[in-house]
């Protein structure tokens, strides 16, 4: 197992709305942090109807790719005056449903940045389709960035969620490169879990409490190793790992979670864990996914 992370290309989307910017300025910082190229994606779908029975209306097209073009060159802009040209830009535009071209763009990037909610979401606190369909299919890491929270405190510290399981270990090399290249305190929490413990004669969770937290020092010791300066704060609970993320995640300034854990049914659905913190968290969420 590999504890570095090499992510070369960030993918970001936008549309129309405003509701996209602050996830192409996080991804813009992103890139600058990790020197990595911004491929920012703009996708349009035709008309209902007008595929695959019947051609576009004429002079769609041309108005597509035109207002294709001012969308792109604001993000840009944006970008540039987030990281002062710092950061080499690329741009796609594509005609189809925005979620199946970042799926697409998945497959070569190493993280894939959405807002939360698009042009098309009711409740501010529900992820739009796209979010919903990168967070289930996307084939690399998947951010997803709230546009109603005011921007984190740089000096807050990266949140990991670890259980242990294959997800959570890739989570966990995202989440100490992530606090090294900030240069902030990682804090991982577990929430230990048994089947039926709670129910044995004589268990108390603060007698296994100090086991738990030494086992868990132990399985982050190959981490700790590769990733010496970065000072990380154990909190091992005795269960409810959403519950206790969603109320961390108000002090920190990225949440690092695995896809599923050890709770998974099937490595395409998304987890219990992450599909509540994603939902719930406020602060922006990087889910890890692996390819």
């Amino acid at each position: 197992m590999s504890h570095t992370v090499d992510i070369e290309t960030i993918v970001a989307g936008v549309d129309d709305s405003s509701c996209s910017h602050p996830a192409l300025e996080w991804a813009a910082k992103e890139a600058a942090l990790r020197q990595a190229t911004l491929r920012i994606v703009y996708a349009a779908t035709l008309p209902i109807g007008a595929w695959p029975v019947a051609p576009a209306p004429s002079g769609f097209m041309e108005w597509q790719a035109e207002r294709s073009k001012d969308i792109l060159d604001d993000a840009c802009k944006r970008v540039q005056d987030v990281t002062h040209g710092s950061v080499r830009v690329d741009t796609v535009f594509a005609v189809a449903t925005p979620a199946a071209v970042l799926v697409e763009e998945s497959t070569t990037a190493g993280l894939v940045v959405v807002g939360s909610r698009g042009r098309g979401s009711l409740a501010r606190h529900l992820l739009g389709s796209v979010s919903t369909a990168l967070v289930h299919r996307a084939h690399c890491a998947v951010a997803v960035i709230h546009d109603d929270e005011p921007t984190p405190d740089q000096r807050a510290p990266v949140l990991l969620g670890y259980d242990g399981s294959p997800a959570s270990d890739d989570a966990a090399t995202l989440a100490f490169d992530e606090a090294a290249r900030r240069n902030v305190e990682l804090v991982v929490l577990q929430a230990w879990w048994s089947p039926g413990a709670f129910d044995m004669a004589g268990f108390g969770w603060e007698r296994m409490r100090p086991d738990v937290d030494r086992e868990m020092a132990a399985r982050l010791a190959p981490w700790q190793e590769h990733y010496p300066r970065v000072n990380v704060r154990r909190i091992v609970v005795a269960d409810q790992p959403a519950h206790h993320l969603v109320e961390l995640s108000a002090t920190a300034q990225l949440v690092v979670v695995g896809s599923h854990g050890h709770g998974a049914l099937a490595g395409t659905l998304l987890g219990s864990v992450s599909g509540t913190v994603v939902q719930s968290v406020r602060t922006p969420v990087v889910i890890y996914r692996p390819r």
